[in-house]
């Protein structure tokens, strides 16, 4: 073998482990920073959104309305993602039998998109609300607070009140 092949050879496959550490390095922090954000939502589940959602079930049962909190964790099985979310579905004294094409109008949601790392708030009585708002309908995590949960919350319900 000659020294030009060797030297040059070598020179290639340095070059090629460099970019391949470095593409499992990057590989690695986006595994990272979407775990990080995963639990960042679940932490904001627990600590912002349920107990509004709580609050609320409270108030609304007081007066004869029913209301289920639903919650779903993030999963990738298959290679086909389900979002991590949580719902409240509001049930108004009277509609208990409403068809349930129509149940997403009584239906306040926070589910990520853990590709881009937001949060899509889905509200039935806002049209277009979510992701066909585009960016209207869609928060980082440091925007979502108490307020914003319950501005949200007040809108379904101005919403269905209306009807």
């Amino acid at each position: 073998m000659s020294e030009r092949l060797h030297t040059e050879l070598a020179s290639m496959l340095d070059t090629y482990e460099a970019a391949r550490r470095s593409a499992e390095a990057h590989k690695q922090q986006a595994q990272a920073d979407e775990a990080a954000f995963l639990e960042r939502f679940a932490r904001l589940r627990r600590e912002v959104v349920r107990p509004v959602f709580e609050a609320a079930g409270e108030i609304l049962r007081g007066r004869g309305h029913g209301s289920v909190i639903r919650e779903v964790e993030f999963s990738a099985s298959q290679g086909t993602p389900t979002e991590a979310l949580i719902a409240l579905l509001v049930t108004p004294a009277g509609m208990e039998g409403t068809a349930s094409a129509d149940r997403h109008r009584q239906e306040l949601s926070l589910s990520t998109r853990h590709y881009n790392r937001i949060v899509c708030i889905t509200n039935g009585a806002v049209p277009q609300s979510g992701s066909l708002a585009g960016g209207q309908g869609t928060h980082t995590l440091a925007q979502i607070d108490t307020r914003l949960v319950e501005d949200e919350l007040l809108k379904l319900m101005a919403g269905m009140v209306r009807r």
